[in-house]
């Protein structure tokens, strides 16, 4: 009877443990499901381009491909497809310097002087470390802020050598170790140390040192005015034609550094990721210290970015530019891995891919919250009018986002849809009525819609918050000799 008894209930163990199988089954088909169907319909509405991969414990679950890689010849994108990754070449660099690391072949606290001996500049040759620039705190100047590199040929700047009149001898942003400044300049220091340590060039060692091994075979810098097989053209919102769509080819250098420009596709990636979860490319000791976040306050590390930095569950990289938008993500807790790549601005479907996918995993965030209810907000704006919009911001217990209500009236203005651009400044000056920022938007769009007088208002509201707004002094000068 005891071994009936006993049997029975192996049997209704396994039973429920299968029905609990079955169910979790179920819950992650379905997430992968609504994922697919809402970036697919992203993309029916031109609202993605790109390619995204979801995989969860090592098995893959979706890897679709959206839009087009090739507007004027009507090529599509595929899931081999290569796409400008920008900034996730800091995780790479990271990667480099960490494997030095544990060679024993350099350390964090070393001086930039001790491997560019020759820098000119004497600060950051005695003072900066090797761990100030790998966490954006070492105060070096911005390069890629400066007019002669905005405005130059960008063919002057195809190695990393050509950069170094733009920064060398310029002045510091501030004390090495003071603040957090995120700079492309930190990262291109790296690679030259990278390249001074290892008498490699910089795409040489990551091609030996992490690429190869991981069979990354789509990955790395190329020269962006020869031919790519296999890649997607970037496509940014035109400032010359509105309503039409420009290529990014002038807007970035003509080939990737150690700091950001490169191409990758999605298994290259999601192949990358996997080898930073089981610690393939550092031994344990340096993979912790890579993923794991400087404190419970601070955002990014050593090369990696943390979305929830109190717990540091989910890190990885992103990266944005004109024309580009990409991420790679780990979510630790949930075992997942998200790879999304795009050739349009960030704010063409990128940033909403990611916020969805990110509030399908591991629930929501203020952040996240505040995304989708301005989006919830600008489309009411557009399809029922501003007074409908504003009963909704002024029901709402939910905080905006100001960055996203902006971003997207000067996408109109850029578009010369002058009145919709005014709606969305004045909500925006409706949810944020002490920012100066907002009135100084809605100025310049009643401004370039031949409304003066509210212009000067509204410019004028600006300085009474801000007094030292000098833009708004200037527009109002102008607009009063006219």
């Amino acid at each position: 009877m005891k071994k009936l008894i006993l049997i029975f209930a192996i049997i209704l163990v396994t039973n429920c443990t299968s029905d609990s199988q079955d169910q979790k089954k179920t819950i992650i088909e379905k997430k992968t499901e609504l994922i697919d169907k809402y970036i697919t319909e992203l993309a029916a509405k031109d609202k993605f381009s790109g390619a995204v991969l979801v995989a969860k414990d090592g098995r893959i679950l979706l890897k679709k491909a959206f839009g087009y890689a090739h507007l004027g010849l009507k090529v599509k994108n595929n899931i081999n497809t290569k796409f400008s990754y920008a900034s996730i070449a800091k995780t790479f660099t990271s990667v480099a310097i960490f494997q030095l690391i544990q060679k024993e072949r350099l350390s964090l606290t070393d001086n930039v002087g001790k491997y560019l001996i020759d820098y000119p500049n004497k600060i950051i040759r005695d003072s900066v470390t090797i761990k100030h620039l790998l966490t954006h705190t070492s105060g070096v100047p911005n390069y890629f802020a400066k007019k002669e590199f905005l405005e130059s040929s960008k063919t002057r700047f195809r190695a990393m050598e050509d950069l170094r009149p733009l920064y060398e001898n310029e002045p510091m942003e501030s004390k090495p170790g003071e603040i957090f400044s995120y700079r492309n300049t930190n990262y291109v220091l790296l690679g030259r140390i990278i390249e001074k340590i290892t008498s490699l060039s910089y795409d040489e060692y990551v091609a030996k040192h992490i690429f190869s091994p991981l069979s990354m075979k789509n990955t790395g810098n190329f020269d962006i005015d020869h031919v790519i097989e296999n890649a997607a053209e970037g496509y940014t919102i035109s400032n010359i034609y509105p309503n039409k769509y420009q290529l990014n080819t002038f807007m970035g250098t003509v080939r990737g550094s150690s700091a950001g420009g490169g191409y990758t596709t999605l298994d290259d990636l999601y192949q990358f990721a996997e080898a930073i979860k089981k610690s393939k490319l550092l031994n344990k000791t340096y993979t912790d210290i890579l993923t794991k976040p400087l404190n419970k306050k601070t955002r990014y590390g050593y090369g990696l970015s943390f979305t929830n930095p109190e717990k540091g569950t989910i890190f990885g990289h992103s990266g944005g530019h004109f024309g580009v938008g990409s991420e790679w993500r780990i979510y630790k807790d949930e075992g997942y891995i998200v790879i999304i790549l795009t050739n349009r601005d960030a704010e063409q479907g990128f940033m909403e891919a990611r916020f969805f996918i990110q509030r399908l995993i591991s629930g929501s965030t203020p952040s996240i919250d505040a995304f989708f209810l301005t989006k919830k907000v600008i489309e009411t704006c557009i399809d029922q009018g501003y007074k409908t919009a504003s009963k909704l911001i002024c029901s709402s217990t939910i905080d905006l986002s100001e960055n996203d209500l902006n971003s997207k009236g000067y996408e109109l203005l850029q578009k010369e849809k002058y009145d919709l651009a005014i709606k969305i400044f004045k909500l925006e000056t409706l949810a944020f009525p002490k920012s100066y920022y907002s009135f100084d938007s809605l100025g310049e769009a009643y401004m370039k819609n031949g409304d003066i007088d509210l212009a000067i208002l509204n410019y004028k509201k600006s300085l009474e918050l801000n007094p030292e707004n000098n833009n708004a002094k200037e527009m109002i000068k102008k607009m009063k000799i006219k």
